[in-house]
């Protein structure tokens, strides 16, 4: 009975040190299987996972890292290993990202003020304290002149009401009215 109590505790023994772990790595979302999964045990043997996602473990020991570029790290005990690892995907989340621009309308309006400016300074000046009159019978008849005088003059308008609107005291025509 020593004998095979001794020859039992031998062949267990034996068992136990040449035992081989085979376990799949998968993807927890997908559960599919992953390849080239690297398994690193704290004795450092080291297995890879096959196509399949399947590794064979023949070393003894007692922790191992389970580890791919594309998924997080975990560490697993020997005594705790399950048949299937499953490693969640590493998540590439960006940081805040800031958009500098230009606003265009305020742009153009800017622009726009600039060219009036250098058109303003072209503008030939009336001379200063002589006042020239001048007669022409042809402007009298001339129906096109007088309706761009007309054109003109709306415009001048227009133009002093926008320059008041530059004014920080400016009250549009409505509140005017209500005032």
């Amino acid at each position: 009975m020593k004998r095979f109590l001794i020859v039992w505790l031998l062949l267990t023994w034996m068992m136990t040190i040449h035992a081989q772990r085979t376990c799949v790595v998968a993807d927890m979302e997908s559960r599919k299987p992953i390849k080239n999964v690297l398994i690193m045990t704290d004795t450092h043997h080291a297995a890879r996972t096959n196509l399949y996602g399947y590794f064979a473990m023949q070393y003894a020991f007692d922790s191992a890292t389970v580890s791919h570029p594309s998924f997080h790290s975990t560490k697993v005990k020997r005594t705790a290993l399950p048949d299937t690892i499953f490693l969640l995907k590493k998540m590439n989340l960006l940081h805040e990202v800031t958009i500098y621009g230009v606003d265009k309308q305020k742009h153009s309006l800017a622009f726009h003020q600039k060219a009036a400016q250098y058109a303003a300074a072209g503008a030939p000046q009336p001379s200063s304290g002589t006042v020239i009159a001048t007669f022409d019978f042809a402007d009298m008849i001339d129906r096109r002149k007088r309706h761009d005088r007309k054109v003109l003059k709306k415009l001048e308008k227009i133009f002093k009401e926008m320059d008041a609107m530059d004014d920080p005291l400016y009250l549009p025509p409505m509140e005017k009215e209500k005032q």
